[in-house]
């Protein structure tokens, strides 16, 4: 879980959130409930390093919806002259016109990866 916490500071801290010390436990929440929620999928026991980027990308998104449901500012900016993002294997390219909470939450549903495949990564159940 360490290295998946680290992984995770580090996602939210290029999209220009700073997490605090406070934190941490929402975080590690957060990463369990993803872990859990992937090993049931695959019916596996362990995580393995391509599905930690997933929840990575999954706990970034959930952290940031949650602290935007609660109406607290995350200070992540992203300028109008922005046209595309690009952060790990996640690529978002942003349509003309869009506001920068439009921008922001095209960021967040990407990092959703809610058409992810788990299937190479499962395992059959009997």
């Amino acid at each position: 879980m360490e290295e998946i916490l680290k992984s995770t500071k580090m996602q939210l801290e290029i999209l220009g959130y700073k997490t605090q010390k406070d934190e941490q436990e929402r975080l590690e929440y957060l990463i369990d409930k993803q872990m859990s929620k992937i090993l049931y999928t695959c019916g596996t026991e362990e995580i393995i390093k391509p599905l930690m980027y997933v929840i990575t990308d999954k706990v970034c998104a959930e952290f940031l919806k949650n602290k935007l449901a609660q109406g607290q500012n995350i200070g992540i900016n992203i300028t109008d002259n922005v046209k595309d993002i690009k952060i790990g294997d996640i690529s978002v390219t942003f349509p003309d016109n869009t506001t920068k909470e439009e921008r922001l939450n095209l960021i967040i549903t990407k990092l959703e990866r809610n058409d992810f495949d788990y299937s190479p990564y499962s395992k059959m159940r009997w």
